[in-house]
């Protein structure tokens, strides 16, 4: 096949030049403002949460008069995962248990180990055998400790006596032992300084929206922190063992304002390590998102609905775990005047609320009915169904 020759003209050959010229310059330019606006965007890096809730299944924990400690620090768990949650689309939150189960102390540090967690927040309830003491603590890893101290970490290390080969996980360190606490020795706290920083938002918050007692800030030997490889505390949200406290931590008012606490911590800390700028949701409001400068308000409202039953009032507090409340799911109490009116079974779904009221009735509480909240104010079950489309 004869080869074939195509000739331009200088002018030609000009135009062609400057047109591959131009594209190289452009591509060049975008190229330099693709790496400018790069390097001046803020860095945000995605974050593993981990938040455990002590005790659980066969260890209850500290023992109230009306309550137990695993089944506070469960509800306050799961509650600051959801504002979390909520608020932050790049925020993993890691359980260390999600339901009413046996976890050992060294299985909760190797969960945020395995996941790379970038903190670890341990939520318990404080207890003593006098009822007077009150207030909140929050904790972190030391060996700086008086004897107040260390009989707290006594009382939660002692968890670890139910379960099997605990001297093979702990290192043979006898939790009621003193002096074998020297053993922590070894193990030294490489994110203390941050540790210190998100306890110290966490008081902050706690006085702001909780308002008991401030016991401080302290260091203390606890098994569950000390394998721990990234920033940790363990927080004492108030004692069981007082009346008052008691009361607080039973209920759902309490309980919100102390997981919307722990969670404006989480924002304030986020914001000083990363040098973000989030702002935190309002209390309550917990379906809220900064995921976007803007949000359906249809959508928005229908997620803050739910649905629950209640079925009982009395003029005195008692135990979830009460046996006139068995067979019955999320069992809680609003204060109204001298009483406490009783209610379980909360729903998004309105279908699923009528059985539960169902199940309530064939406990015996025939007089029970649904009523319905939105963003924890109440509302009618009909304005209820007609936001939600059900």
């Amino acid at each position: 096949m004869p080869i074939r020759y195509t000739f331009v003209s200088d002018q030609q050959g000009t135009k062609i030049v400057n047109s591959a010229m131009k594209r190289i310059f452009f591509i060049i330019l975008v190229m330099l403002i693709s790496c400018a606006a790069f390097a001046q965007a803020p860095y945000q890096k995605s974050w593993v949460v981990v938040l455990d809730a002590g005790h659980g299944g066969k260890d209850p924990g500290a023992v109230g008069k009306r309550s137990h400690e695993k089944d506070i620090a469960l509800n306050i768990v799961l509650k600051t995962g959801e504002y979390i949650q909520k608020h932050f689309k790049d925020v993993e939150i890691v359980y260390t248990r999600s339901t009413d189960r046996f976890v050992e102390l060294y299985r909760r540090a190797e969960i945020a180990n395995q996941a790379n967690a970038d903190l670890f927040i341990s939520v318990h309830c404080n207890a003593n055998s006098r009822t007077s003491p009150n207030g909140t603590e929050v904790f972190v890893m030391g060996l700086n400790k008086t004897e107040a101290n260390l009989q707290v970490a006594i009382k939660e290390n002692n968890s670890v006596l139910l379960e099997d080969d605990h001297t093979e996980n702990y290192d043979g360190i006898d939790p009621n032992s003193s002096e074998a606490y020297i053993t922590f020795s070894l193990y030294t706290n490489m994110h203390l300084d941050l540790s210190l920083l998100m306890a110290q938002k966490t008081m902050e918050a706690f006085n702001t929206h909780v308002k008991r007692a401030d016991r401080g800030i302290k260091q203390a030997p606890f098994f569950v922190l000390y394998k721990t490889t990234m920033p940790s505390i363990l927080i004492e949200t108030a004692f069981i063992s007082n009346y008052e406290d008691e009361t607080y931590l039973m209920s759902a008012e309490g309980q919100n304002s102390m997981a919307y606490s722990i969670y404006k911590a989480f924002v304030e800390y986020r914001n000083s390590v990363d040098g973000s700028n989030y702002q935190p949701m309002q209390m309550g409001n917990a379906s809220q998102s900064t995921g976007s400068s803007s949000s359906s308000g249809t959508s928005a409202s229908a997620e803050d609905i739910v649905f629950k039953v209640q079925f009982a009032s009395f003029k005195e507090i008692f135990s979830a775990d009460d046996p006139r409340f068995s067979g019955m799911t999320d069992v809680h109490y609003v204060k109204d005047g001298s009483y406490f009116k009783y209610m379980c079974g909360t729903n998004a779904s309105y279908s699923k609320a009528k059985e539960e009221l169902t199940k309530a009735q064939s406990n015996g509480y025939k007089d029970a009915f649904l009523v319905a909240y939105q963003n924890g104010k109440r509302i009618s079950v009909s304005e209820a169904r007609r936001i939600s489309g059900q």
